[in-house]
């Protein structure tokens, strides 16, 4: 397609940025998207669509990891990221939808997946130092082991990453 550029991510995927109607969105290319085992834990949560949200889902990880044996830096880690993945729903989504959360942990690999009304995927997005905002998406491309967003066919997604335990 013209106008697309695409770029690799920190895990090796490929990004492809593409504009439309000046609007840019985001197409993650890589492994398909696999559901946690039946053997897995999976906590959620489902909050309003307002600001408070924010701080009460980014709250709600860091116990809800430290629980599962998520802690120190990993926890840090999933705090920042959430947040700004809450942000972006809050922000971007309809309110009247409110935004759900889901966190798994297991030996390996800990995943916070946040899912809201907007169709409109993230974007990865380049903005000048000055900026007061638009780093939210790049921050979690820089700090995850790998992110993806899943287009729900009645409307919505969910934006989701995940960290290694092991690079911890």
């Amino acid at each position: 397609m013209t106008g697309d550029r695409a770029r690799r991510t920190s895990s090796g995927r490929t990004l492809r940025l593409v504009a439309s109607d000046g609007e840019a969105t985001a197409a993650a290319e890589g492994p398909e998207d696999v559901a946690p085992p039946d053997d897995v834990d999976v906590d959620s949560i489902l909050l309003p669509g307002e600001r408070q949200s924010v701080a009460v889902g980014r709250h709600w990880v860091v116990r809800t990891a430290a629980a599962r044996g998520a802690v120190g830096m990993t926890n840090q880690v999933l705090e920042l990221l959430s947040s700004e993945l809450l942000a972006n729903a809050v922000l971007h989504g309809p309110n009247e939808t409110g935004v759900g959360l889901q966190l798994v942990v297991t030996d390996n690999v800990a995943r916070v997946s946040v899912s809201d009304g907007a169709e409109s995927s993230p974007v990865v997005m380049r903005t000048d130092p000055s900026a007061l905002n638009g780093r939210g998406m790049a921050i979690v491309e820089a700090m995850s082991s790998r992110w993806g967003v899943e287009l729900h066919e009645d409307g919505g997604k969910t934006v989701w990453f995940e960290l290694e335990l092991d690079e911890f």
